[in-house]
């Protein structure tokens, strides 16, 4: 027993003919026919009756009727809510961010174009958020990256540099670069084990041979930019991801480029299909290199 065998049997039990039946099913006859005596083989007797009146349901068909059209009106829906997902008039996405400054403008366009799109967002560091994708968890992520990863269709966005977050009234607020021997004396807070933000840090640290514990560790951007603005300490920031808070000023670290980029990242295989196709078109639309692909050549 198959769909095509019980559309078969639903298209005749509806219209009473054979021939209508393919006809409404856009198949030749024959093939109606060939369903019907397997779908009989199947049940173990017959299911339609030839009469001058047109065709006659056995028990056997009366009996399975009302489970089988059950069975078609599923099928009808899915395949309304297909073509919906085909045309974007409907459906899901799951987004991943670790960036909410370079998402949220697509996010805005994104929900104007398709508003029957739903859309379910995670705030992640850039790590957990390449895992979600690979584990098919989330659809697209917008990531902080120092290179595409290799394994995924990556798209970079924007460029940044590590910048050192003071707070107003720091002897500091000022200036326009630091040293990098010079956060030796200050009190430093940092995101957690996983940000990319830290890990550009340490490694510029590690270049230069510079050993520095953190003060305080804290598990998001927001809650580094809190600490920084009560005067805990200076927190590590990317370029883009000050805002426009006046209790902040970010300074560039002087001969220790720490650089990374934000990527639109997606698996190869869905890259190019649907709701994840169209959020990367309005990101290339936005951010003017999306259509540009970084993945590294195989």
């Amino acid at each position: 027993m198959n769909l095509a065998q019980l559309r078969a049997f639903h298209a005749i039990a509806t219209h009473r003919t054979f021939s209508e039946a393919a006809q409404a099913l856009g198949v030749s006859q024959p093939a109606i026919t060939q369903h019907v005596k397997a779908l009989e083989e199947a049940v173990g007797g017959r299911l339609f009756l030839r009469s001058g009146a047109g065709i006659e349901l056995t028990p056997h068909a009366r009996e399975l009727l009302p489970r089988i059209r059950q069975v078609a009106l599923m099928l009808d829906d899915i395949d309304a809510r297909m073509e919906e997902g085909r045309t974007l008039n409907a459906g899901y996405l799951a987004l991943g961010l670790c960036a909410p400054y370079v998402a949220m403008p697509i996010l805005e366009r994104f929900g104007t174009l398709h508003p029957g799109i739903r859309l379910d967002v995670r705030l992640e560091n850039s790590s957990v958020l390449l895992d979600l994708v690979a584990q098919n968890r989330v659809d697209v992520a917008i990531a902080t990256l120092e290179a595409p990863h290799p394994d995924f269709a990556c798209e970079r966005l924007i460029d940044q540099q590590v910048m050192v977050m003071v707070p107003e009234g720091h002897s500091w607020w000022g200036r326009r670069t630091v040293a990098l021997h010079e956060l030796a004396e200050q009190r430093i807070v940092l995101r957690e084990a996983g940000s990319m933000t830290r890990q550009l840090f340490e490694a510029a640290l590690a270049r230069h041979a510079i050993a520095l514990a953190p003060y305080l560790v804290l598990g998001s951007r927001e809650a580094v930019k809190e600490a920084v603005a009560a005067k805990i300490g200076l927190g590590i920031v990317l370029s883009r991801e000050l805002g426009c808070d006046p209790r902040l000023h970010a300074v560039a670290i002087e001969g220790a480029p720490a650089r990374a980029d934000e990527y639109l990242v997606a698996r190869r295989e869905t890259r190019h299909l649907g709701a994840v196709a169209a959020f990367a078109a309005i990101a290339a639309t936005l951010f003017g290199s999306a259509d540009r692909n970084d993945e590294p050549a195989a």
